[in-house]
């Protein structure tokens, strides 16, 4: 057996994935999500896309994935295109991924994409199988999973290359184990069934069992970019809370800031019960 106090992370010279807060706007309102605990509101401007781009661009390697928005819902921009665009110019070697509740990907929205040579993976935000949950979960109309199905069949003949990703997070106090069941017979075949334990970071009502010691990964390998230019690098820190600093122009520098050096050295020393977000978090 392997102590999780022996667990530690080596700090790499560049984040593995980099993710732009582009809007906070979003069309759902799924109930598991950390953006409900955020009070920002903006939108990215795009001369700071374009700054950001051209910086990683300076990278001696390349950027390995970039994520175009992080908590809102990217298609609720206007000028989308033109930044997906934008990257796959600036950083050919880059994969682009993104997540979406769907609403807006018609087939317009599907022929653009295939056109993003480094579009390489989509991830609908699915969350049910029954028409029932999936209304009480997002707050959407249950016809968008018909959309979300059109959309995965075009992709599936134009672009068999994209990686196609539908998720649930799943949890007993929102489906149960049958409609899980149902879910992921539903989609395979056509899409992969990525089912998602609940997160706790933050969230008052769940807390783990046990204290977590072990360090969490994401710290050690994703970066995330606010509208505002503030910087995190938690996958739940939809408020910013962490405070890492704001963008100075260099990312890579500010990827090795005093700030986010000493938040992985807590986490190392198996004493991020210092931090507050992360104390009550399970992610490791």
């Amino acid at each position: 057996m392997t102590s999780s106090t022996s667990i530690k992370y080596p700090t790499p010279s560049q984040p593995r994935q980099l993710r732009l807060d582009s809007t906070t706007r979003c069309q759902a309102s799924c109930i598991s999500c950390h953006r409900h605990m955020s009070n920002r509101s903006g939108e990215m401007p795009i001369d700071l896309i374009e700054r950001l781009l051209h910086d990683v661009r300076r990278w001696q390697k390349p950027l390995e994935e970039i994520c175009p928005v992080n908590y809102g819902e990217f298609f609720l921009r206007k000028d989308w295109f033109e930044i997906l665009s934008m990257i796959t110019q600036k950083l050919p070697n880059t994969e682009i991924t993104l997540a979406t509740n769907g609403f807006l990907v018609d087939e317009d929205t599907v022929m653009k994409l295939c056109k993003i040579p480094t579009f390489s993976v989509i991830n609908f935000s699915v969350n049910a199988y029954f028409d029932e949950t999936y209304e009480m979960f997002t707050g959407l109309p249950a016809d968008n999973i018909k959309r979300m199905r059109k959309a995965v069949a075009m992709f599936r003949v134009l672009r068999p290359d994209i990686r196609l990703k539908v998720s649930m997070v799943f949890g007993a106090e929102y489906q149960t184990d049958l409609e899980r069941d149902y879910f992921i017979s539903f989609w395979h075949g056509w899409a992969e069934p990525w089912v998602i334990p609940p997160a706790s970071a933050g969230r008052k009502v769940k807390k783990p069992y046990q204290p977590v010691k072990i360090p969490c990964r994401s710290i050690f390998s994703d970066f995330v970019v606010g509208y505002d230019g503030k910087l995190s690098t938690c996958c739940f820190d939809s408020n910013f809370h962490l405070d890492l600093g704001e963008y100075t122009g260099n990312l890579q520098q500010d990827w090795h800031n005093e700030k986010l050096t000493e938040l992985r050295r807590l986490h190392n020393s198996h004493q991020r019960e210092e931090v507050d977000l992360c104390k009550g978090c399970t992610f490791g």
